[in-house]
């Protein structure tokens, strides 16, 4: 009884979020302004492809390690005491981005950026404390205010203001409303700058390689917003994101998954491992047969019905269609392996992780510079391509290492 409790507020903690995100993507399809929305694309793909690099390594050690800590309030602000120094660093990342882009964006855009990775950074990391908790409830609530700092809050300003400006500022406000309520839930776990250097060490020794999967992950991902922006139009960044979000439904199962499944198997492995690699692989058989089905299911949806969410005559163009349907097939192809790539954090391996990334990373820049000749569609066959290296060589690395364990 207690574990279907569990499911459905898991489920209900990815799908409303899902929901809000849908409806930002119907209204942003209809009534957004392409060259606004495309320039907001890169500003938010540069913020969370920073978030995404530089708490890789707080965040894998944060989640490896929490079970095992016996002091949690200390161990929280040991994070949050690193936070501290990875906001200050990434001010000169800002900096290099101002004078790459200069007077594109304004001053005041180029601060307000810097302020929303601000709360981004902080409001992920504490967040993470009540997922591996298990407080589940509370987790549900932290993850729809963030959905609607993400979705609703922008689109309510900009419906207001119509303005590059009034999207960022309407993500601020809605962080600042959400920052709030996690210091309230955080009530029990008051901050205090904490050091200890022999942890320190332990996490950077534990999760350092996982920075350069991080980097090039978000190449994989993300880089090729920058490269339809320095080769086509800012309408097409916005098309293209706008269709590459639609098509990233796809991870809903994964964030089911990831807030379900991973925590119990985090903590079945401090317990007993062999009991943790069986729960492991007994999940990740059952994940990849239900993503085949949807798959499968998205194939055979008439465009009408996506219509609902993306303007007609960019769904019923073909060309954009199958950009999508290409997409997705990516989608579909990035959630295994991050399903998958929990076999490296529990085995501590995540050097071979990086490595594999790297190589991937690579194959995907080089695809990418077809862009200018071929257009958006281009930049999807070269994720996708990166995105079945990746599953092969991260399920035959994982499946041939599992024979070694005695199960």
């Amino acid at each position: 009884m207690l574990k279907n409790k569990a499911l459905i507020i898991t489920v209900l903690t990815v799908l409303i979020p899902v929901i809000i995100q849908l409806a930002f993507l119907r209204y942003v399809s209809y009534y957004v302004d392409k060259a606004i929305y495309g320039e907001y694309v890169i500003l938010a793909t540069f913020v969370y492809g920073l978030s995404q690099v530089f708490l890789s390594l707080p965040g894998q050690a944060f989640a490896r390690f929490y079970n095992s800590a016996i002091n949690k309030t200390h161990f929280i602000n040991e994070f949050r005491t690193y936070l501290i120094f990875i906001n200050l660093l990434c001010i000169i990342f800002f900096l290099i981005f101002f004078v790459i882009y200069g007077s594109r964006f304004s001053n005041v855009t180029y601060i307000s950026t810097y302020i929303l990775f601000v709360l981004l950074s902080n409001y992920t990391l504490n967040q993470m404390a009540f997922l591996l908790s298990l407080e589940r409830r509370v987790y549900f609530v932290l993850k729809i205010f963030e959905a609607s700092s993400k979705y609703l809050f922008p689109l309510v300003i900009y419906y207001l203001y119509s303005t590059l400006e009034s999207l960022i500022c309407g993500i601020i406000l809605g962080y600042c409303i959400s920052f709030l309520l996690i210091l309230y839930f955080s009530r029990n776990f008051p901050f205090k700058i904490t050091v200890n250097l022999a942890n320190f060490y332990k996490h950077i020794i534990f999760a350092y390689p996982i920075i350069f999967s991080s980097i090039f992950s978000w190449s994989i991902s993300l880089s090729d917003r920058f490269f339809i922006d320095n080769y086509l139009t800012s309408e097409d960044v916005a098309i293209y994101s706008i269709l590459a979000q639609f098509s990233g439904f796809a991870q809903v199962l994964a964030m089911i998954y990831g807030t379900y499944a991973n925590p119990i198997i985090l903590k079945q492995y401090e317990i007993e491992k062999k009991n943790g690699l069986k729960l492991f692989k007994k999940y990740l058989t059952y994940f990849s047969l239900t993503l085949l089905l949807l798959f499968i299911l998205v194939l055979m949806l008439p465009k009408s019905l996506l219509a609902i969410i993306i303007e007609e005559k960019v769904i019923f163009n073909d060309y954009y269609y199958y950009t999508f349907i290409i997409l997705f097939s990516g989608v579909t192809l990035t959630v295994v392996q991050t399903v998958a790539s929990m076999y490296f954090v529990l085995l501590k391996q995540l050097h071979i992780h990086a490595k594999i990334f790297v190589f991937a990373a690579i194959i995907n820049f080089f695809l990418n510079f077809l862009i200018a000749d071929y257009g958006i569609m281009a930049a999807a066959i070269s994720t996708l391509v990166a995105y079945i290296i990746l599953n092969i060589l991260i399920l035959l690395w994982v499946k041939n290492d599992l024979k070694k364990v005695e199960l």
